[in-house]
């Protein structure tokens, strides 16, 4: 009688053991994760700046100053990387990015700071135009009328030899700080984005020239572009086919942007 009570009991046991739930972590267990303990937990957040600013806001991500520490944890055990988020705008005064919370305390003073610093001193929305230019060999140097406006910077491009500047296409137009933009002129492809600075504008810049009369894909230039107000840049030098001299002409672009006030 008593080894059957002692089986019944032992058997109770067993089923309330297969029944009952796994419990639940404690705090102590979550705080030894070692991405809880390293970098904390990663939330998304909505920032605003001041108007102009969006060139520092990326100078601060793109030299690593928000970045933080995680855990990555494989058969080798854990080891600590550094992760650097990426903003992502949603205005030109607005982004969003993922940090642990004490970093978007910190990336808040930062932005605070700019504002204390005060307004940038250029405007908000910029007129930028870009040209076209094909350059064949010539016994002197000759810029066409229509680039009147941007001679002085090809007449300095004396490396090139002595060269006949005419334009193929020209396009413009006006963009507003942190703003992507496209324009299509009749042979030239542009798209932009523009990040407004104390001295100037950066371009994350793609210019496509289309129609030209020859095999192959049209001649693209991808390229970031800091820019100084009211100065031409020459980009390019691209080579076409050879003229019956046996010089190659040269394909070359030129970009300004102008305040608007």
């Amino acid at each position: 009688m008593k080894l059957l009570l002692a089986t019944l009991v032992v058997a109770v046991l067993a089923c309330s053991g297969r029944d009952a739930p796994t419990p639940a972590p404690t705090t102590a267990a979550v705080l030894q994760r070692p991405d809880q303990v390293i970098g904390g937990t990663v939330v998304p957040q909505i920032h605003e700046f001041p108007a102009g600013r969006s060139a520092d806001i990326r100078r601060i991500f793109d030299v690593g100053a928000m970045s933080y520490p995680i855990a990555v944890v494989s058969k080798d055990g854990a080891q600590t990387q550094f992760v650097n988020p990426r903003p992502v705008f949603v205005s030109d005064r607005r982004f969003v990015v993922g940090l642990p919370p004490a970093t978007h305390a910190a990336l808040d003073q930062l932005i605070a700071g700019l504002t204390a610093a005060g307004p940038t001193p250029l405007g908000a929305t910029y007129e930028v135009t870009f040209w076209a230019v094909e350059g064949t060999f010539a016994g002197k140097t000759d810029v066409s009328g229509d680039l009147a406006e941007v001679a002085p910077a090809l007449e300095k491009l004396t490396g090139l030899g002595t060269r006949s500047y005419k334009s193929l296409d020209r396009v413009g137009g006006r963009a507003r700080d942190g703003a992507q933009t496209k324009l299509v002129g009749r042979m030239l492809k542009v798209e932009h984005k523009l990040d407004a600075g104390p001295d100037g504008i950066e371009l994350e810049l793609t210019l496509q020239l289309l129609q030209l009369q020859q095999a192959g894909p049209a001649p693209t230039v991808e390229t970031t572009l800091r820019l100084p107000l009211d100065k031409p840049i020459v980009l390019g030098d691209s080579a076409e086919p050879a003229a019956a001299a046996g010089y190659a002409n040269l394909l070359l672009y030129v970009v300004r942007a102008r305040r608007v006030d």
